[in-house]
């Protein structure tokens, strides 16, 4: 029983499956199936409809020919354009001058409201009389505006020589301001920095009462603008003048002192505005851009008139060192070149192998006498005053000193050695060496300044730093 239930339900499934298949495909085959198309149906055209949109289209392309018309003839150069329109599509003919001139007469009709397109025609005008008349006729409205401004333009012109005459005038007195120094080249700095204000100032203001108040802001920008492509363009050029000023004013050194710029030596000739000019104690020129010497380190010998010398002499290990410094000192201070006040010194450096190194210093007055000169003989004169003594100078060397009984022979030639080192008389050590002052790179100095006194700054007085 149960086992035909079954077969029941499952035959009941099957059938209701294949319906519904069935079903699907008829479906299918019913969308499947085209329609055949149905015969367009033609419209009854009315005669009176057609002329009455005829005319609306007409109404529409002369409102459009008026506008585009109108529009064209505010162009002087699109005055030879040609307009026509039909069903809203406009048709441009002619000539111009440019190709500029037809792109912008397609691009004000397509600007018209209504304008389906735009068919450009327009030829390029190559007339030789067509070009020149435009640009003469040009020429002819602005001289006549400038007839018609010379009255403004001559008020605006004496303005600015106003300005120019007030700048020099100012300039002329600015020596009745008291700056604190005295010195010709930064007064005329000055002057000119007046002149140059003045002078922008009437510009300016003649340039406002013409009405071009954007150029003059254009003028004020391409300056700036200017001023400082110039800057980086001629860094060390300004550089270079701007320290020339400063040690114009600041005067560490002047004409002929003997001064050291970092590890250059040389007495000085001129300082112009790019370069400070220096004689080497060969004789030889040495250019030093002023940055340079204005940054770097500076040693002036000739600002203080008095310089010390210095030398060192070694003495041996036996000798008494009190008595060879007061030796020296008072042979030192017994030489007319040097100097009493500040006293000479004696100071013992170091004690060596074979000798003691005592350091020697005295004062002189480079005004009266030879540093190098001076030094050379106060070192002869203090060994030779040591050696008068019997005292001992010995090289640097090292002794070796084998000890062992002597023989009477032997201590017979070791007197007579002795004897041969004793020092003799020499017949120059009385003469009086020269240390006067050593003109011969002054002189050369003073003719090379005469060369260069129209562009040497350092020509005329000043105070000193």
């Amino acid at each position: 029983m149960s086992v035909t239930c079954f077969t029941r339900q499952w035959s009941a499934a099957l059938l209701l499956f294949c319906c519904t298949t069935l079903s699907l495909l008829a479906s299918a085959q019913q969308h499947a199936i085209v329609e055949p198309e149905t015969p367009p149906v033609e419209a009854d055209l009315d005669p009176a409809l057609v002329a009455q949109e005829y005319a609306r289209t007409a109404r529409d392309d002369a409102r459009i020919a008026t506008r585009l018309s109108a529009r064209l003839a505010r162009h002087d150069d699109l005055q030879g354009v040609n307009p026509r329109v039909s069903a809203g599509v406009v048709v441009l003919s002619g000539t111009v001058l440019d190709a500029a001139d037809r792109e912008l007469a397609e691009l004000i009709a397509a600007s018209i409201e209504g304008v389906i397109s735009v068919q450009q025609r327009i030829a390029i005008n190559a007339s030789l009389s067509d070009r020149v008349s435009p640009a003469l006729a040009q020429s002819r409205e602005k001289l006549m505006r400038l007839i018609a401004a010379l009255p403004l333009l001559l008020v605006a012109a004496g303005v600015a020589l106003g300005f120019v005459w007030l700048g020099r005038w100012l300039a002329g007195r600015l020596h009745l301001l008291r700056w604190g120094i005295e010195n010709p080249y930064l007064d005329s700095v000055l002057r000119r920095g007046v002149q140059l204000v003045m002078l922008m100032a009437g510009v300016l203001i003649a340039l406002d009462l013409l009405g071009a108040t954007a150029l003059v802001g254009a003028v004020l920008g391409s300056a700036g603008i200017l001023g400082i492509i110039l800057g980086l363009a001629f860094k060390e050029i300004a550089e270079n003048h701007l320290a020339g000023v400063l040690l114009n004013v600041r005067r560490p050194f002047s004409p002929g002192d003997h001064i050291i710029v970092n590890e250059h030596e040389g007495k000085v000739i001129s300082l112009n505005s790019r370069a400070t000019v220096l004689m080497t104690l060969d004789g030889n020129h040495l250019r030093l851009p002023n940055a340079m010497v204005f940054k770097g380190v500076l040693l002036n010998y000739s600002r203080n008139p008095l310089r010390r010398l210095q030398f060192t002499l070694a003495i041996g290990l036996e000798q008494d060192l009190t008595a060879v410094r007061l030796l020296g000192l008072e042979t030192l201070r017994n030489m007319p070149a040097t100097s009493t006040e500040p006293e000479p010194q004696a100071i013992i450096r170091s004690v060596g192998d074979s000798s003691v190194l005592i350091d020697f210093s005295a004062w002189i007055d480079q005004r009266e006498v030879d540093f190098l000169k001076t030094r050379s003989e106060a070192i002869r004169q203090v060994k030779c005053a040591i050696e008068d003594a019997g005292m001992d100078t010995p090289e640097p060397i090292h002794r070796v000193q084998l000890i062992r009984a002597r023989t009477d022979s032997e201590d017979t030639d070791a007197a007579a050695a002795a004897k041969q080192r004793e020092r003799k008389p020499r017949p120059h050590d009385n003469i009086e060496a020269d240390v006067s002052v050593n003109h011969d790179l002054d002189v050369q100095v003073a003719r090379e300044r005469a060369t260069e006194l129209g562009q040497d700054l350092l020509q005329h007085a000043a105070p000193k730093e």
